[in-house]
């Protein structure tokens, strides 16, 4: 879960390390595949995104166990977010780390696609 405060590594090739949720969408906390507004904290020196610069991202990982519909449950070691554009695209052409296949049931197959494995 994902408070609007909380931090997140991004798990894409954007250029953006570490991120701050300030929003979500959908309810007070955001899951894995919800759609919430970031700042951006932490960049690599030849980004093109600046400190401070608010942009979109999904939640593509969790430390919250996540159920599953059979019965399973799913957790991470640290909380990850995929920047996405205006448009929706991702920013990144590179997704690194495992995703779960519930964000593809949520219409982000974009992002299924450029990861390397997927839960």
């Amino acid at each position: 879960m994902l408070y609007p405060g909380s931090r997140a590594k991004v798990c894409d090739n954007s250029g953006v390390l570490v991120v701050k949720c300030i929003n979500c969408y959908s309810k007070k906390y955001a899951q894995v595949g919800d759609l919430i507004s970031v700042v951006i904290e932490k960049v690599l020196p030849n980004s093109k995104h600046s400190k401070g610069s608010i942009s979109k991202a999904i939640v593509c990982q969790t430390k919250k166990k996540m159920k599953r519909g059979d019965g399973s449950s799913i957790k991470f070691d640290l909380n990850s977010v995929a920047l996405i554009s205006a448009s929706g695209n991702p920013v990144g052409t590179r997704v690194f780390g495992p995703v779960v296949h519930e964000l593809r049931a949520k219409g982000h197959t974009k992002l299924v696609s450029l990861s390397n494995s997927v839960f």
